[in-house]
């Protein structure tokens, strides 16, 4: 998460201490450090990142909803791992690469519109009967696993699940879901603390001449996948580099973050014995269920926003250029938006949670994930009698992208 400092500058005074955000303590549990920020110092400075974090609802709202104030295209370059010489340059904020995540409007809003029409409300309803039987062929590898008693709801379920959908969705075949697990880890390694190993450089570079020779493909036998709608975003203006970056950007946001979003989920059923009991014995709240656990312990954590111009918020004078982290999981915490924010209430309402983000850059696939997550629930509920772990769950090592590399469990049938 560190960002170099610029040299040229003198770091801004800032009475409050923040602490270090890659504390390991902090990555495990982030949510008492956020209520300090936002009790103490919602807007605040910290020295060793050169970075500002944002942990209040209504800030992280004021941020989202002015792109002309807080710049994504500048923002996302505190990723300074995206520059290092060994970095793979069409990764995420990658300098000259334009992709969703880090363009602002107008720019953004074009290239939204370009790809769209395969995440609309429609489109989706006629994925949902195949996502179904997905999630419910996952289930039935995941008890058979439990038999042998190796099952793990992250290998099993969690992962595997946005793999075949997303695969599916672009039409590619699913036997290349290993492959597409591996090269959405090698992108959002760059946000966990440890860094990419160097040697899944070369896992990049397949996953780069792959795409090239399917987006090649496609412009002469286009279908209607979406591959294909992606090969023809030339008219958006984006050059074949940058095509080859959205290709990467759709596999984190369509793998990684809904992976992550149910390990969460799982994470907070298994601590929460009363409330497991109750959606086992009322599987229709998995809709609720799911819409609480998207605040109550959201994969995306943060993003990065840069000021155009020097500017103020919340009351604190930021200069030009200042880098931000906009702290969804805190926003989503913040006792000023929620109710009882540290409680997980399924039929929490109003329920404005900022996991899929807001306005302009809300989350294209925000629907998408959604179906996927309460399928994949539901096929959990309605197969099993329960589940319990089996072992120590293993948090993967980001404050950035909060979710979970291993969750052995135990499960039974009804």
């Amino acid at each position: 998460m560190r960002s170099p400092r610029r040299a040229a500058e003198e770091p801004p005074s800032c009475p409050f201490d923040p602490g270090d955000p890659d504390d390991p303590a902090t990555v495990a549990d982030p949510y008492p450090w956020y209520r300090s920020l936002r009790a103490q110092a919602p807007v605040t400075y910290v020295p060793s990142h050169d970075l500002w974090l944002v942990s209040r609802h209504g800030d992280v709202v004021e941020v989202l909803n002015s792109p002309d104030r807080f710049s994504s295209r500048l923002g996302m370059g505190a990723v300074h791992r995206l520059h290092a010489p060994q970095s793979v340059d069409y990764r995420i904020g990658a300098p000259g690469v334009r992709v969703l995540i880090a363009t602002d409007p107008p720019e953004h809003t074009r290239l939204r519109r370009a790809v769209i029409a395969p995440f609309r409300r429609s489109a989706i309803v006629r994925m949902v009967p195949r996502i179904e039987r997905i999630a419910a062929e996952l289930v039935g590898n995941l008890m058979a696993n439990a038999e042998r008693g190796t099952a793990d709801i992250c290998r099993d379920l969690a992962a595997p699940l946005p793999v075949l959908v997303l695969a599916e969705l672009l039409g590619v075949p699913t036997g290349m879901r290993d492959e597409f697990r591996e090269w959405a880890s090698v992108i959002t390694d760059d946000l966990d603390l440890a860094g990419a190993a160097d040697t899944r450089l070369g896992r990049g570079y397949d996953m780069f001449r792959y795409f090239y020779a399917e987006i090649r493909r496609r412009r002469t036998e286009p279908s209607d996948d979406l591959l294909s709608v992606v090969a023809g975003t030339d008219a958006a203006g984006l050059t074949d580099h940058e095509v080859m970056a959205f290709c990467a950007f759709l596999l984190v946001a369509g793998i990684e973050t809904t992976t992550n979003l149910f390990t969460n989920l799982v994470d907070v059923l298994v601590r929460r014995p009363a409330l497991r009991q109750r959606l086992w014995s009322t599987p229709d709240l998995a809709d609720a269920v799911v819409e609480e656990a998207l605040r109550f312990d959201t994969s995306v954590q943060g993003l990065w926003r840069a000021t155009v111009a020097q500017d103020r918020l919340g009351g604190v004078v930021l200069p030009a250029g200042a880098r931000l982290l906009i702290l969804f999981g805190s926003a989503n915490r913040d006792e000023r938006a929620f109710a009882d924010p540290d409680a997980f209430d399924p039929q929490r309402s109003p329920n404005p949670h900022l996991a899929f983000g807001y306005g302009h850059h809300r989350c294209l696939g925000a629907g998408l994930a959604k179906v996927e997550l309460v399928a994949a629930l539901q096929a959990l509920v309605g197969a099993t009698g329960g589940l319990a772990a089996r072992g120590p769950f293993v948090r993967r090592n980001s404050l950035v992208l909060r979710g979970f590399a291993a969750q052995p469990v135990t499960v039974w049938p009804r």
